[in-house]
């Protein structure tokens, strides 16, 4: 490739990060975030560094990058760029699995916990004046049944706090991988065992086409009545209608999203209106520790990439293959 490198990214990132990619190639911000903006910008970058899970890479946008060489991702997630099409097109995709493993974990628990303890109301509450403490009898998470979906990166650190509390941890995990899962003190079962089971069941499955509404309606129902639900996958890992009637019909006791269907969520969204739900907006590896570890990662693998060098996480490495070969 001929210096200047252009790249064009989609939001801010970390200060240091920047100042490395900044070196090595010319770096412009998309003012805009709509597709129709992005098709614009698209027909003279040679590197789209995505860091925003609501703007989707698709054929449009990559047929649209003429000169089109790499797609990064900031991000452990690429369900929003088509892989099959950038594949056919020789491009590589990259991503950063595990960095935000910590953040996304500690914050899994403090959405647990805001449920068990009944904190948001109880908040609310108190900010009234003379809350009655009766009103907000919580539960203990010790002894009780922690069930996850997906034990990748971020779940090994989730079932490491849960064991922390005292919990027993159940564990669906939908890949391959799961045998390598030995080291933790889980039980590996089937997706119904654990529905039925667990006192809480928490999903940090990666969206796939296995994976995609995973849980409805007869999912819901399998749940006991004192469950709680988190999602820190996707949106479309669950069907977020089912989900809305199984928390309006008490069939579980609450549930807290990191996620939803349509982002960023908005007011019409039917699970803000529930007082055993809580909706937050995607914030959940937003840390200073976990962005700044995301933008490193991504920007090394870009200047790898820039050098002509293979990058370290690949979404599909055939690509690149290819690429290597034609030259």
């Amino acid at each position: 490739m001929n210096a200047p490198i252009k790249v064009l990214l989609t939001e801010a990132i970390d200060e240091e990060a920047l100042a490395l990619l900044e070196r090595k190639a010319r770096v412009e911000f998309l003012d805009d975030l709509t597709k129709e903006k992005l098709l614009e910008r698209m027909g003279n970058v040679d590197i789209l560094f995505n860091k925003t899970d609501a703007s989707m890479v698709d054929r449009d946008v990559i047929r649209a990058g003429k000169r089109l060489r790499l797609i990064a991702r900031h991000g452990s997630g690429y369900s929003n760029v088509d892989v099959q099409y950038a594949t056919e097109k020789g491009i590589p995709i990259t991503y950063t699995p595990g960095v935000n493993a910590h953040s996304v974990a500690e914050y899994t628990f403090g959405l647990l916990l805001m449920l068990a303890k009944k904190m948001l109301p109880a908040i609310e509450a108190a900010r009234k004046g003379m809350p009655d403490r009766r009103k907000f009898r919580g539960v203990e998470l010790y002894g009780k049944t922690f069930g996850i979906i997906g034990v990748g990166s971020i779940g090994r650190e989730v079932v490491k706090r849960a064991l922390a509390f005292g919990m027993k941890v159940l564990a669906y995990h939908p890949r391959p991988s799961a045998s390598r899962l030995s080291d933790l003190d889980l039980k590996l079962v089937s997706l119904e065992e654990l529905l039925i089971a667990s006192d809480v069941v928490s999903f940090h499955a990666s969206l796939t086409p296995e994976t995609t509404r995973l849980l409805g309606k007869r999912e819901f129902s399998m749940m006991k009545k004192s469950a709680f639900f988190l999602n820190l996958g996707r949106g479309e890992n669950i069907d977020e209608d089912a989900l809305v009637e199984a928390l309006k019909h008490k069939m579980i006791a609450g549930a807290a999203v990191d996620v939803v269907l349509e982002e960023p969520v908005r007011k019409e969204n039917p699970l803000l209106a529930l007082d055993n739900a809580v909706v937050l907006p995607h914030i959940a590896s937003m840390t200073p520790e976990a962005q700044k570890r995301t933008a490193m990662t991504a920007v090394e693998d870009i200047i790898r990439f820039i050098n002509g060098q293979r990058s370290r996480f690949m979404v599909n490495p055939e690509a690149f293959a290819n690429r290597a070969d034609e030259n």
